[in-house]
C-alpha cells in the first residue's frame, strides 16, 4: 500500500516538472509550477542559453574546484544575469550549521527573484546532488510536497545519491554520509512549519542535529 502511494504522489508531481524550450544544458527542467524556477547541471559552455529563456539570476551552488566559478560569474556578468555563489560542499562540511546557513541563503535567494518575477536557475556541477536536495526543499516549501514524494522525484529521479546507478560508491556513500541526512534534518523544519517561503532565519541553523539515516533511493 505505501508503494502504491509513493507512486501516487510521484506522478502527481511529474506532471509540471518538464525539460525547458531552449534549453539543453543536461538534467535541467522547470521546478516550480509557474516557469520561474529552474535546475541543472553546471551550464560551462552552454551558459548563453540561459539568456536566451530570460534567465535573470544562477545561484552558483557548489564550492569552487578550479577557476570554474569564477569563469561563470564572469560569463553572467557578460550576459547581463546576476550570479549568486555559496560555496556548498558536496561532502566535509565545516559544521553542518554552516551548510544549513548556505541552504537557508539559496532558498532565501529564489523565493526573493521570484517574489519580484525573475527567473533563477541553481545549479550544483553534475546538477543531481546538491542541486536535488535544494529543488526537493523547494518545492516542500511552495507545494507542501511530502518529504517522500520530494526525495523519490526530485531528487532519486534526477540522479541523487545511488539514484544514479553509475555514480561510484565513493560519492553516493558520502552523499549518505552527510547530504542524505541533512535533507532529512531539513524536512523536519518544513514539515514542523518553523521554515516558511520568504520567512526563514539563519537562525534557526543553530544547534542543527543531524543523525544517520537509512533513506536512499536504491533499496
Amino acid at each position: 500500500m505505501k508503494k502504491i502511494i509513493l507512486s501516487l504522489l510521484v506522478l502527481s508531481v511529474n506532471l509540471h516538472a518538464f525539460a525547458v524550450s531552449g534549453l539543453t544544458i543536461p538534467n535541467s527542467h522547470q521546478v516550480d509550477r509557474h516557469g520561474n524556477i529552474f535546475r541543472g547541471r553546471e551550464p560551462k559552455q552552454l551558459v548563453d542559453e540561459l539568456a536566451h529563456i530570460g534567465i535573470t539570476d544562477v545561484i552558483l551552488f557548489k564550492n569552487q574546484v578550479k577557476d570554474e566559478v569564477n569563469q561563470e560569474l564572469q560569463d553572467l556578468r557578460r550576459l547581463g544575469i546576476r550570479g549568486h555563489h555559496i560555496p556548498f560542499r558536496w561532502k566535509e562540511y565545516p559544521s553542518m550549521e554552516e551548510a544549513c546557513v548556505q541552504v537557508v541563503d539559496a532558498l532565501n535567494i529564489i523565493t526573493a527573484v521570484k517574489r519580484v518575477n525573475g527567473k533563477v536557475f541553481f545549479h550544483c556541477t553534475a546538477g543531481e546532488d546538491r542541486t536535488g536536495m535544494l529543488a526537493g526543499l523547494y518545492r516542500m516549501l511552495e507545494e507542501r510536497l511530502h518529504p517522500q514524494a520530494a526525495f523519490a522525484y526530485e531528487m532519486c529521479g534526477r540522479g541523487y545519491g545511488d539514484g544514479n546507478a553509475n555514480k561510484p560508491y565513493t560519492v553516493t556513500s558520502a552523499i549518505q554520509k552527510e547530504l542524505t541526512p541533512l535533507f532529512v534534518a531539513l524536512t523536519a523544519k518544513v514539515m514542523s512549519g518553523e521554515w516558511q517561503l520568504g520567512r526563514i532565519s539563519r537562525n534557526s541553523c543553530r544547534g542543527i542535529r543531524v543523525q544517520p539515516t537509512n533513506l536512499r533511493c536504491r533499496r
